[in-house]
């Protein structure tokens, strides 16, 4: 299990160097400097690298709960479930338009955002008191409340990624920014 949790550690310095990094990209790009009150530019690999992270931070317990039983795999499944509607409502609101130059996209803040990272720590932090909980019927819960962030955040990326595509290529200077 240390192993585990080193291997974990390292990803997610990893994952807070590349992002770092990205952040910096979006924030210097020079259409930064005009957009409006709570928007921002941010690399499209970064929207992909956020679902990853999702995976990373919950994957091992979310693994665990769905392997205990067929209605553990169930409930992550409906927790998927529900998680996508919530990520492509995230993605209609947050899109603004594509930035093809910077292979990026604006978007506005959202208090979603921050709600949806609160959840995770919170979920996470929770885990081994719910882990050492019995009852079934809360870790079915706890296999539905984690697949939810994950199938959200993957839902939410896919359809940042189809947004930016169809916005760029209705861009009337798509030509010459290729």
């Amino acid at each position: 299990m240390k192993t585990e949790n080193s291997a974990q550690l390292i990803i997610l310095l990893v994952f807070l160097v590349i992002s770092s990094s990205l952040v910096r990209k979006g924030r210097s790009d020079p259409l930064a400097k005009t957009l409006q009150p709570r928007q921002r530019i941010r690399p499209l690999t970064l929207e992909w690298l956020d679902p990853l992270m999702a995976i990373v931070v919950v994957g091992p317990v979310l693994l665990h709960e769905l392997n205990l039983s067929a209605w553990h795999l169930l409930a992550g499944l409906v927790g998927i479930s529900l998680g996508m509607p919530i990520g492509l409502l995230r993605s209609r609101v947050q899109f603004v338009r594509g930035v093809p130059m910077s292979k990026s996209v604006v978007l506005t803040r959202s208090r979603a955002e921050y709600s949806l990272v609160i959840l995770l720590a919170v979920l996470r932090s929770a885990e081994g008191t719910i882990r050492q909980s019995h009852s079934t019927m809360i870790t079915l819960l706890l296999a539905a409340l984690l697949s939810l962030p994950v199938g959200e955040s993957i839902t939410r990326s896919v359809s940042l990624t189809s947004k930016y595509q169809t916005s760029v290529s209705e861009s009337p200077i798509h030509g010459l920014s290729a």
